[in-house]
Order: structure tokens, then C-alpha cells, then sequence
């Protein structure tokens, strides 16, 4: 009997000093309002499901205004994926940009069992060594999400499958301040790309702090001081 309690007094301090498991983040779809340097460009609508066993994470914008309109833009991103220890891991990676005068597409197939990720951009083809709770680029929004819902702060680290390579990428998730949107604005938690390089470029995204912790406005600023911004507009 004495036995029996201190295996179980030693499972349940086990319990207690191990990290409990993130939830998967919940199905949702949202639009955005797509910027350039201030200039209305489109819309884009992110949407998270079940895809049977796994998970799909998609983004579809579409130009509606001005040249974007014109050239018929159209970019759709396409990530399916599992959770692996909780996390959220990548399985298969699309994104194909196309216009009324060229196209663009490259892709990353994670193969977990052969213990290789085959990275595709145009055509030139990559292998690097499989990475537990690798990511693609579109993934990371999901992965952010499910950190700040797991009350992370601070530096978080992430392996991120690039167009060429594998690359390790810090993200700082900070405190809540006003995002604006339209005649208001809200509270969002601040997550920027913290980069070692003096390239200039900056990433950052604004997750709202109570409603599922979705994404309320997107901006990546170019070393050439271009800014592409994403903008909620609905969600559902």
C-alpha cells in the first residue's frame, strides 16, 4: 500500500511540474482590408479547419482596387498541418501568386518519417533535415495565437521553413495597446519579428486580447520602406 502512494504521490508531481498541452486554436474565418503604402489594394480571408485527421490554414486575396484590380491579382495560401507534442506542426505548404502577366508558386512537404523538408521556389528544389514543429510562414499566425491563448509572453522561438532553407526565427509578444480600425480602434496584443540582420524589414501583428485572439491588423514594412498592411474587416 505504502508503495502504491508514493507512486502516486510522485506521478502527481510530475503532473504538476509538467507544462499543460496548449488547445488547438478554434476554427475561424475572418476578412481583411489589404493596404500598400495607404492605398486600398484588395481583400483577403483567412479561414482555420479540421481537414479530416489533420488541420488546414488558408489565406485568398484577391485585388479589387486600382492596378491590383487590373492585373487580377490573386494569391492563395494553403497549409495543412498537425499538432505534434501540441504544437502545431506543417505537413504540406502551397502558395501560388498569379496576374494577368506572370505567376509565382513555391511549396514545403514535410516528411517526417524519411526525415527531410522539400522546399520548392519556382524552379529551384531544397531538401533540409526534418525539424520537430517546423512551420511554414503562413503557419506562424496560427502557432502565435496558440501562445498568447497559453499565456506566453516574451521571446518565443520558431523554426521556420523559408523559400530556400530552414531558418530560426525569434518573435517577441508584447503588451496590450490600441490598434486602430476604421473610427475606433482596440486593444491588441503587440507581436513583432525581432531580426539580427540590418536589413530593415519589420513584421508585425496585433492579435486581439478576448476574441479567440485573432489577428486584427498585419504589417510587413519592406527594407526599400514599402508597407503591405492586413486590416480586419469581419470575422466569420
Amino acid at each position: 500500500m505504502r508503495s502504491i502512494l508514493l507512486r502516486g504521490a510522485m506521478a502527481l508531481s510530475l503532473a504538476l511540474a509538467l507544462p499543460a498541452t496548449a488547445a488547438p486554436v478554434a476554427p475561424f474565418s475572418a476578412t481583411y482590408e489589404v493596404r500598400r503604402n495607404g492605398d486600398v489594394l484588395g481583400e483577403a480571408t483567412l479561414r482555420l479547419a479540421r481537414d479530416g485527421n489533420d488541420w488546414r490554414f488558408t489565406s485568398e486575396t484577391r485585388g479589387t482596387q486600382g492596378l491590383a484590380k487590373i492585373a487580377g491579382v490573386r494569391i492563395d495560401e494553403s497549409s495543412r498541418f498537425r499538432y505534434v507534442d501540441g504544437r502545431p506542426e506543417t505537413l504540406d505548404y502551397r502558395y501560388a501568386q498569379k496576374t494577368s502577366f506572370n505567376s509565382r508558386e513555391r511549396s514545403a512537404v514535410v516528411d517526417a518519417a524519411a526525415g527531410r523538408i522539400t522546399l520548392r521556389n519556382r524552379d529551384e528544389r531544397q531538401e533540409a533535415p526534418y525539424v520537430r514543429g517546423i512551420l511554414d510562414r503562413q503557419l506562424l499566425t496560427v502557432a502565435l495565437m496558440q501562445s498568447v491563448a497559453g499565456g506566453k509572453r516574451g521571446a518565443q522561438a520558431l523554426q521556420v521553413a523559408g523559400r530556400n532553407a530552414v531558418e530560426a526565427q525569434t518573435w517577441w509578444i508584447g503588451e496590450a495597446e490600441a490598434v486602430p480600425m476604421g473610427a475606433a480602434s482596440e486593444q491588441g496584443l503587440r507581436i513583432e519579428r525581432r531580426r539580427d540582420d540590418a536589413s530593415g524589414r519589420t513584421t508585425v501583428l496585433w492579435l486581439d486580447r478576448d476574441d479567440g485572439h485573432l489577428p486584427l491588423r498585419i504589417e510587413q514594412r519592406e527594407d526599400d520602406g514599402d508597407t503591405v498592411e492586413m486590416r480586419l474587416l469581419r470575422r466569420g
